[in-house]
């Protein structure tokens, strides 16, 4: 019987000047780090997420100046963004073996459609206090994810693998502007993962994810490289093969930013977790899928709540 790897990239929207880099964790399955069985599999989905910007203090509000005695001047910046993300992703599992693993190939471009809320607080002695607000929205292509490197092995009831993918600046950027769709650079994702089976029903997985960024488009900037831990757990409850599961993550910027600034950026963080449910309309043809994710310890950084839910297509091609 054939296994359907699900998958779903959480995707917010790209801000210029906010560091954070392109992979979110939580954004896999616990089984999709691994090569999907020979067949094509083409997801179609919809996601949507409300986050906020979390200062140094993990706070949402971002104080710009602090006031002073004397000098009673204050400046805070709240910033909302809510995306509505449309995600067409093409799977492809390999027939036959490659270094004696089972191999896969995976491609995601995305359609987003940002909207941004921006409040301004700002009390002066001699203006007294304001609050100013600005929308934004708009709609364009986000950046694409390309994995043409995505191996795996078993052995008993253990699985390894091996990803390379790379994220390619094809979303709008414009320096300083906020309809822009991408992050305006390119980014490699490296990761590892390994899985445990210790019953045919129970999956538990981990897998750490290195990202490293390239300068950005028309800056003086380089965003640091993050580190991304993934862990997960799910359960298939039938023989048709619905599963429920549980996962969660930590990322952390583990070197500088560069730029103009000498590397004097502040680092990000930030941690999550969720699950997500999985149904078969028709048994290994056609299935539904929805998710859920919360972030905490968010700092310096975009977090908050991400939903998902799609439809599923599997196209084998073997007769297994």
């Amino acid at each position: 019987m054939k296994k359907l790897v699900i998958l779903l990239l959480t995707l917010a929207a790209g801000q210029q000047g906010l560091a954070q880099g392109h992979y979110t964790g939580s954004s896999f399955n616990p089984n999709d780090y691994f090569a999907p069985h020979a067949g094509l599999i083409v997801p179609v989905w919809y996601g949507y997420a409300n986050m906020d910007y979390h200062n140094a203090q993990g706070k949402k509000s971002d104080q710009l100046i602090n006031p002073k005695p004397g000098n009673p001047t204050s400046l805070d910046i709240t910033q909302n963004v809510k995306t509505h993300s449309f995600i067409l992703m093409a799977i492809y599992g390999g027939k036959g073996k490659v270094l004696g693993a089972n191999w896969g190939m995976m491609l995601i471009p995305t359609l987003n459609s940002p909207t941004a809320g921006i409040a301004l607080d700002y009390y002066s002695q001699q203006t007294g206090s304001g609050r100013y607000h600005f929308k934004n929205k708009s709609i364009g292509f986000g950046d694409m994810y390309i994995q043409p490197v995505w191996l795996s092995w078993q052995q008993g009831n253990m699985q390894y693998a091996v990803n390379y993918g790379v994220w390619a600046p094809t979303g709008r950027y414009k320096p300083n502007d906020l309809d822009n769709g991408g992050h305006g650079y390119w980014s490699h994702n490296i990761r590892a993962a390994l899985k445990y089976k210790p019953t045919p029903s129970i999956n538990m997985s981990i897998a750490p994810t290195l990202e490293i960024n390239h300068w950005q488009k028309d800056t003086d900037f380089k965003e640091g490289t993050h580190l991304t831990v993934d862990m997960g757990g799910s359960y298939v409850w039938n023989k048709r093969g619905d599963e429920v599961g549980l996962f969660g993550h930590y990322t952390k910027q583990i070197s500088d930013d560069k730029g103009a600034g000498g590397g004097s950026f502040v680092a990000d963080q930030m941690a999550g977790i969720g699950g997500f449910i999985s149904y078969w309309v028709v048994p290994r043809k056609v299935g539904l899928m929805g998710r859920i994710t919360q972030n905490f310890a968010t700092e310096n950084r975009f977090g908050g709540l991400a939903m998902q839910t799609g439809v599923n297509f599997l196209i084998p091609t073997d007769k297994h």
